[in-house]
């Protein structure tokens, strides 16, 4: 009978373990990149403030070799502003933010730094964009992202014929948080 009271109290204290790990709140650091792809096309020429779009995350994300937000996890962000290409001159320009992450059932607030997508017309500009992604890509996931963030910001500067942008449905996203985030 002791052993099986010993037994019990052992499988007892291994679930109460168990749930206090799942439970436990995990703590995103300051400036980490969460890489999405957005759910629909954000076109500079009819989005407003406020225009709310989805994504998943592509790459997972993470702190101290775990695994904080696995690649699938949904986000919900928004148009922070919008600014349209002049007829002579001017240029296009849509800054968003993350504004929530799904953790289980539900949806969780989160604050990320706001990301410009800007037009530009001139082809000097998209290699140079290009570069600037490409770098900014390998600064974060060992280097894989390097190709990634090139593609992102050389399509980011694919003008329409009037000079307004349209960041494509699935298209790639970086946002750093803009502090830690617990969730």
């Amino acid at each position: 009978m002791k052993n099986f009271a010993t037994s019990l109290l052992t499988v007892f204290a291994l679930s109460l373990s168990f749930l206090s790990s799942a439970q436990e709140k995990m703590v995103l650091p300051k400036g980490t990149t969460i890489s999405i792809n957005v759910d629909r096309n954000i076109a500079s020429k009819s989005v407003q403030p406020e225009f709310q779009f989805g994504g998943v995350v592509d790459l997972d994300v993470l702190s101290d070799n775990k695994i904080l937000i696995p690649s699938g996890t949904k986000v919900m962000g928004k148009v922070v502003s919008v600014k349209t290409a002049g007829r002579v001159a001017g240029q296009a320009e849509i800054v968003l933010v993350l504004t929530k992450i799904q953790k289980g059932d539900e949806y969780l607030p989160i604050e990320t730094a706001a990301i410009a997508v800007q037009g530009e017309a001139q082809g000097k500009k998209t290699v140079r964009n290009v570069g600037v992604g490409a770098a900014t890509g390998a600064a974060f996931n060992k280097g894989k992202g390097a190709g990634r963030g090139a593609a992102t910001m050389g399509a980011a500067t694919i003008l329409s014929g009037d000079g307004n942008i349209t960041i494509p449905k699935g298209y790639n996203l970086q946002f750093p948080t803009a502090d830690s985030v617990s969730f």
